[in-house]
């Protein structure tokens, strides 16, 4: 058995069931090639022209082969995990509210941008893809695992796991501005409200979901290789709080993200300056500067204690320091 073979063997009922309807649907694309603004989320359409069926079409249609495939990466990564934690049940109730709820809240935001700003951008913007739902699956996931975890975004930044949905909207949103930014934050706003319990009254219980699954009802389902049980202790790692002050202390989270990252490019761009930079030892050179750390080697290079003070302005110039005049005669 392959590599590939294996993998998919070992991913979850509900994940494996997720990349399937992904990827026929991207075969139907590629077989008849329909005009894709036919399926795509287009607030206008949905709310004047009552195309509804546009909420279900655009999470499940892609707009190209690198397309389909990164969000089934992603989606093979994300929900094979939380899936674990959370059951098949509930990880396909989860899925399905969030193709619909990721929609609503997009469709919600772009009418409430038009009719409070008169912004109509985005009610005759055309998305599409399944990223959105994967935003709010990241939410969960990173906050029902073990705490005090961090996660790297593309080997350069590492931040707490509850922040990385957050700081990964923004960092995605620079290397590729094109994509839907208020696609990926519906999903995340999503999973923000079902993890703090805002819609608990969508779900049913862990009670019943375990009634259900022990019922004959399901039991071509639960033998199935791939079925995961919904776990007695509940899916959340612990208690999750208060909404406002969940999405508060994520938006605090990304300010913070946000001040790092200026942070960081001042430094690339402008450096440390002298006081940060006090620590680096700069040797015959730097003795040849005045640098303080450098003394004891200056003095032994001249044989008094004697240290060149800096040069403080252009009229006192008198030459290039020793150390680099001599390098500067040897090439």
């Amino acid at each position: 058995m392959s590599r590939a073979s294996e993998t998919l063997a070992d991913l979850p009922l509900s994940t494996r069931t997720i990349l399937s309807a992904c990827l026929l649907t991207y075969l139907y694309q590629f077989l008849l090639d329909p005009p894709l603004r036919n399926y795509t989320m287009c607030p206008q359409n949905v709310l004047y022209l009552h195309e509804y069926y546009r909420v279900i079409t655009s999470a499940l249609f892609h707009g190209g082969l690198m397309h389909v495939g990164m969000n089934c990466m992603s989606a093979m990564a994300i929900g094979g995990v939380l899936e674990k934690r959370i059951g098949t049940l509930m990880m396909g109730l989860t899925v399905l509210w969030g193709i619909l709820l990721t929609s609503v809240v997009y469709v919600f935001v772009s009418w409430m941008l038009y009719a409070t700003f008169g912004y109509e951008k985005m009610m005759l913007q055309h998305s599409l893809g399944f990223s959105g739902v994967i935003f709010q699956l990241s939410v969960l996931e990173s906050n029902t695992g073990s705490g005090n975890r961090t996660r790297s975004i593309f080997g350069m930044i590492t931040v707490s796991s509850k922040m990385y949905p957050w700081a990964l909207l923004v960092v995605l949103q620079f290397v590729m501005p094109h994509i839907s930014f208020l696609g990926h934050l519906s999903g995340i706003l999503v999973g923000t409200l079902q993890y703090h319990g805002a819609l608990d009254g969508l779900f049913p219980s862990a009670t019943y979901l375990r009634e259900l699954e022990a019922s004959e009802r399901l039991g071509f389902v639960r033998g199935h290789g791939g079925y995961v049980n919904v776990p007695e202790a509940g899916w959340r790692r612990e208690s999750p709080g208060n909404i406002v002050s969940g999405l508060f202390a994520a938006f605090g989270g990304i300010i913070a993200f946000a001040k790092n990252a200026c942070e960081t490019i001042k430094i690339i761009i402008f450096g440390r300056g002298a006081d940060a930079n006090a620590n680096i030892q700069l040797g015959e050179l730097g003795a040849a500067w005045g640098s303080g750390d450098a003394a004891g080697i200056a003095s032994s290079a001249t044989g008094s204690g004697a240290v060149r003070g800096n040069v403080e302005d252009d009229e006192e110039w008198v030459g290039l320091p020793a150390a680099i005049q001599r390098s500067t005669e040897e090439r």
